[in-house]
């Protein structure tokens, strides 16, 4: 399987996890990303729900294709899981100096990603 195909067969999960995620506290995201849009009637929260609910079920390719060529790049598969849990790490620290909302969920879907991303796509590649 090439890298960029076992990429984005590696974001199926995350995109799963995301949809669910999304269909079980979803409006209280729609609410959470309108309180911080300066003009939060430009859409109903109808609206910012599908769009919320479509993007976090695509993002999860866009990263899954960036990773499959990064791994190609990379090539070992030890140091891609070091470089996947490092920007996790990093990610994570810079949520809670930040004092991001929603702390707990950010730093959790940072080392899932990393975790499916830094397992999956060299066991797809066939090492």
């Amino acid at each position: 399987m090439s890298k960029f195909t076992a990429g984005l067969v590696a974001a199926v999960p995350l995109a799963v996890i995301a949809f669910i995620y999304m269909l079980v506290k979803g409006h209280d995201l729609v609410q959470l990303v309108k309180s911080s849009n300066t003009d939060p009637n430009t859409m109903t929260d109808q609206q910012w729900y599908y769009v919320m609910l479509v993007s976090l079920a695509l993002i999860p390719f866009v990263f899954g294709a960036v990773a499959g060529l990064t791994y190609g790049w990379i090539g070992k598969p030890m140091n891609y899981l070091i470089l996947t849990v490092g920007i996790a790490v990093f990610l994570s620290i810079l949520a809670v100096i930040s004092k991001t909302p929603m702390l707990f969920t950010k730093i959790v879907m940072n080392f899932l990603v990393a975790l499916d991303f830094g397992e999956l796509i060299p066991l797809l590649v066939g090492y």
